[in-house]
């Protein structure tokens, strides 16, 4: 019986199943997608454990974003670890200014607990806002083209400052994903699972609208 009514089912539903798993279907595509964002965040965790490598980790996150995003086949962690290799110097020096940024904000914090003036506040807010500017689009800039330290932390900020509306919408993402991820101890499993890979892929998404609309600007100039 089983046989048969197996046997005896429309061909049709065989070509929906099968359909759904095509290269070509959508829920394909999205099971690929996330297992290219596990895998991608997976490589970062795992390449970022020495601490010292967490910006060249990171450079090879955007690389491998960015291909994702212009729908360059590739795989995930052969071009992480090309990324990883390529950018691993300049990687290093960004990650360095940024952990000496963070310190900052860490001794920022300590004296606003004191009750500073408003003087003391409003100086806060804005170093904030300047070095977060820098530091932004910089590791995206970085990934993608050539040029020192120096000039893709002056781009950063400058692209920042030129494309501001789009920026502060960035940020609000951040701080949304962040929240949801620290939302409570069982969201936090996908902060370890997808979370990097996510803000990265966030930031990467944005910076590659800015890059070409800047890019654009800049052959239209010449």
């Amino acid at each position: 019986m089983i046989l048969g009514a197996v046997a005896n089912r429309p061909i049709s539903c065989y070509i929906i199943n099968m359909s759904l798993f095509s290269p070509e279907s959508k829920l394909y595509k999205g099971l690929s997608f996330f297992a290219s964002v596990l895998l991608l965040n997976f490589c970062w965790i795992l390449f970022s454990l020495p601490i010292i490598t967490v910006g060249a980790s990171t450079l090879a996150a955007y690389s491998v974003v960015f291909k994702m995003l212009e729908n360059k086949e590739g795989y995930v962690f052969k071009d992480f670890w090309k990324g990883f290799k390529e950018n691993w110097k300049q990687g290093t020096v960004l990650w360095l200014i940024t952990l000496v940024a963070i310190y900052g904000f860490y001794l920022d914090v300590q004296i606003l607990k004191t009750d500073p003036g408003i003087p003391v506040i409003v100086a806060s807010i804005v170093a904030f806002v300047l070095v977060a500017f820098s530091l932004i689009y910089a590791y995206p800039l970085a990934a993608r083209y050539e040029n020192k330290v120096f000039f893709h932390i002056k781009n950063s900020f400058l692209l920042s400052v030129s494309y501001l509306g789009r920026t502060f919408f960035l940020v609000l993402i951040l701080f949304t994903e962040i929240g949801v991820f620290l939302w409570n101890t069982h969201t936090l499993i996908f902060l370890v699972l997808v979370g990097p890979a996510v803000l990265i892929y966030s930031v990467a998404g944005s910076a590659k609208k800015i890059f070409s609309i800047n890019d654009e600007k800049n052959k239209n100039a010449t």
